[in-house]
């Protein structure tokens, strides 16, 4: 790397499939292009999703859901990436957030399955922009970081801004060896 500015996070969603908001979710994948029948059937899921509790072998009262994708269903984490896409998106058109450059290649983020990983330069500069664009998402959308198991990884030759930069995160900043 070029520079010696630069923090890798690694951000772990917060209890992923099941904040997501259901208008949400609906409205995303109706501007993604997914129409017709398809939506249809997730619409029928996810409009107006009820459970139910069985207490001592009896069916208490149905409770309706208002988050989160149902459980075993083998659509959940392919909803659950369509929404967080969406945030991907923003934060690659973000041209307040710098991409690292490592050589000829840059690279500002990558996504594996509800976890991402972004690479940033100039962290100091960049962290309060980047935390404020996911904090406006997860209002709409119901994301939401899960600080306790999120980590960043510092990277840089200035103890100045090291210690301006750690001020700045509320992850766990991985220790230097």
């Amino acid at each position: 790397m070029k520079n010696k500015n630069c923090i890798i996070i690694s951000i772990d969603a917060e209890i992923s499939f099941d904040k997501i908001q259901h208008p949400f979710l609906i409205k995303t994948l109706s501007s993604v292009g997914i129409q017709g029948s398809y939506l249809d059937i997730i619409k029928a899921l996810y409009e107006r999703p009820t459970a139910n509790i069985i207490l001592n072998g009896q069916k208490l009262k149905a409770f309706p859901l208002r988050t989160g994708t149902r459980q075993e269903c083998r659509l959940s984490p392919l909803l659950f990436n369509i929404v967080l896409e969406l945030l991907a998106t923003a934060i690659r058109q973000e041209e307040k957030i710098k991409r690292i450059h490592i050589g000829m290649e840059e690279a500002k983020l990558s996504l594996f399955a509800e976890d991402m990983i972004l690479y940033i330069e100039n962290a100091k500069d960049t962290i309060k922009c980047l935390l404020d664009l996911i904090k406006e998402f997860g209002k709409v959308a119901g994301y939401k970081i899960n600080v306790k198991k999120s980590m960043a990884f510092l990277y840089t030759n200035d103890e100045l801004t090291e210690r301006e930069t750690k001020k700045t995160i509320p992850f766990t900043i991985a220790a230097k060896n």
